[in-house]
C-alpha cells in the first residue's frame, strides 16, 4: 500500500452506520500493523463519532485536526454552521485530507450525513469526492427502503465518476426483528449492484458501541472487513 492513499466513507442517510464502520476499519488496519488513521472533516452535534474514533487512534490526531469543522447544531452542516464564522470550503476540506494523509498509509474519511447534503453555498461531499478521486465505501442501515436508498447513491456515485465503489448493509437491529426481510434486502442489492460488491456487517450488540466493543466485534467480521479493503 503506498503512502497517503484515502478511502471516504459515506451513507444514504444519517444514523446509516459510517462511523461504526469506519471504527471497525480503522482498527482492523492499526491491529494488523498497517499505517491507519481516520478523520471526520465535520461533524454536526455531539462529538460521540469522534471520540470514538479518537480512542482507536490516541495521540496521533489532535481532535481538532481530526475534525476541523465542529458545529454543535445536529443539522445539516450548512444549517449547523450559520452564525459560525468557520465554514468548510472545498479547499480548507482537501488542506485538511492533506495534513492528514501524509501521516499514513491509508486515510479514512468519514462524511457526515449522505453524498448530497449540503454543507455549504453550493458545496457537497460530491464536489470533494471529484477532487479526491478515492475509492468510496458506502454505509447503509439494513431496513426498509434500503434498497432504494442504497442504489440511488451508488448510481449517483458512477454518475460522477467514482469508479472504485462498495456497498455495507450495517444491521442495528437483532436477526429477530425482520431478520428474513434483511437478508431479502441483502440479496436484492447483490442482484442489483451490477459489479459494486455488497458486503453485510452483523448486529453488534444493544449497548451503546464503544471501542472495545469495537475490539472484540472486530475479530468477527475480520473476514469482511479485508474484502472490504480490497476496493482500496
Amino acid at each position: 500500500m503506498s503512502r497517503g492513499q484515502c478511502l471516504f466513507i459515506t451513507g444514504t442517510d444519517t444514523g446509516a452506520g459510517k462511523t461504526i464502520l469506519t471504527a471497525l476499519l480503522l482498527h482492523h488496519l492499526r491491529a494488523s500493523g498497517a499505517s491507519a488513521l481516520a478523520l471526520k472533516p465535520i461533524c454536526a452535534g455531539p462529538r460521540t463519532d469522534v471520540r470514538l474514533l479518537q480512542s482507536l487512534q490516541r495521540g496521533a490526531l489532535d481532535d481538532d485536526e481530526m475534525n476541523p469543522f465542529w458545529y454543535q447544531t445536529p443539522a445539516a452542516p450548512i444549517t449547523a454552521a450559520r452564525g459560525s464564522r468557520k465554514k468548510p470550503t472545498l479547499t480548507q476540506l482537501k488542506k485538511a485530507i492533506d495534513r492528514a494523509r501524509k501521516q499514513c498509509d491509508l486515510l479514512l474519511i468519514e462524511g457526515a450525513g449522505g453524498l448530497m447534503v449540503p454543507l455549504a453555498k453550493g458545496l457537497t461531499w460530491e464536489e470533494l469526492l471529484q477532487l479526491l478521486q478515492c475509492p468510496v465505501l458506502v454505509a447503509a442501515n439494513n431496513k426498509l427502503g434500503v434498497i432504494n436508498h442504497t442504489l440511488l447513491t451508488v448510481k449517483r456515485l458512477q454518475s460522477i465518476g467514482a469508479e472504485r465503489l462498495a456497498v455495507c448493509l450495517m444491521n442495528q437491529r437483532p436477526a429477530r426483528q425482520g431478520g428474513r426481510a434483511r437478508q431479502e434486502n441483502f440479496n436484492v442489492l447483490r442482484e442489483n449492484c451490477g459489479k459494486v460488491p455488497v458486503f453485510e456487517i452483523p448486529f453488534l450488540g444493544e449497548k451503546k458501541v464503544d471501542s472495545r466493543q469495537i475490539r472484540a466485534c472486530e475479530k468477527k467480521v475480520k473476514k469482511v472487513l479485508v474484502q472490504i479493503l480490497k476496493i482500496v
